[in-house]
């Protein structure tokens, strides 16, 4: 994999992302895509592009790197549970398709996951159904996001059978009926306009759930952060941590291996 470092970013926390996030490739998002900054305080903002930083920081050289579909897919190494969707993840966010995420995109995906109204959370839902992002989900693309839930939901051994297999059955069930429903005309694809008018009909439901999966799968790769995000409030439980600077704990990021971490790269100091 090709990993590039970058320079220092951000000269001050109310500074304005567009330019300051360039070396990180940030580019400016499509037209009429800008993330709502005004939805957040600065110091919430802060904490924000602390966790940013985190996500674009290099797993094995812990250097900073562009956050890019590699990058992006080495965040789960230690989430296997949610490998399924990671493609399909990056894709909804990555929203002018240059395969890079960008500050801006993280902070529209953040907005809608976690302060989004009704039609932004639509929105970022209907864009996980459209793994391609071709304007249409059709069944196959509902996959990975039942093969995540799945593996959320599964018990520990130790648990009875039986709800195992309630679990495991009920969420592919219940993603195909809704795909049916949504499929008025049989042409096995749904648009934008099929699942609004679903949603029209029979409720929120599907989206709450949806979105659920993913703020568990979000906020377990975050969790290294310190950095909590609600609907409410960005609280940052690690604040003697800046991921811009590289000041972490390096034990605990290779926490779950009995080697010593191996470096392709010296570290930045």
């Amino acid at each position: 994999k090709r990993h590039t470092a970058t320079k220092s970013l951000i000269p001050s926390v109310g500074a304005a992302t567009g330019a300051a996030f360039d070396s990180m490739g940030v580019h400016q998002s499509l037209a009429g895509q800008a993330a709502p900054q005004g939805a957040f305080s600065q110091k919430e903002l802060y904490n924000l592009k602390q966790v940013y930083f985190y996500l674009c920081l290099h797993t094995t050289t812990l250097t900073s790197c562009p956050l890019d579909r590699n990058q992006f897919h080495s965040l789960f190494s230690n989430h296997r549970q949610y490998k399924p969707m990671w493609r399909t993840l990056f894709s909804a966010i990555d929203l002018n398709g240059d395969n890079v995420i960008d500050f801006e995109e993280f902070l529209t995906f953040v907005t809608q996951l976690k302060r989004g109204g009704a039609e932004g959370k639509r929105r970022l839902c209907f864009r996980l159904f459209d793994s391609n992002q071709d304007g249409f989900a059709e069944k196959a693309d509902f996959r990975c996001i039942l093969e995540t839930k799945i593996a959320v939901l599964r018990r520990p051994s130790w648990q009875t059978s039986t709800m195992v297999s309630t679990s495991t059955t009920e969420a592919p069930d219940e993603y195909m009926q809704f795909f049916t429903l949504c499929d008025e005309d049989s042409d096995g694809r749904i648009c934008y306009e099929d699942f609004e008018t679903y949603c029209a009909v029979h409720g929120e439901g599907i989206v709450t759930q949806t979105l659920k999966i993913l703020e568990v799968m979000f906020d377990g790769v975050i969790e290294e952060t310190g950095i909590i995000i609600t609907a409410t409030d960005v609280r940052n439980t690690k604040p003697h941590i800046d991921w811009q600077d590289h000041r972490m704990n390096m034990g605990s990021l290779f926490c779950c291996s009995s080697s010593s971490p191996v470096f392709t790269t010296s570290p930045v100091a």
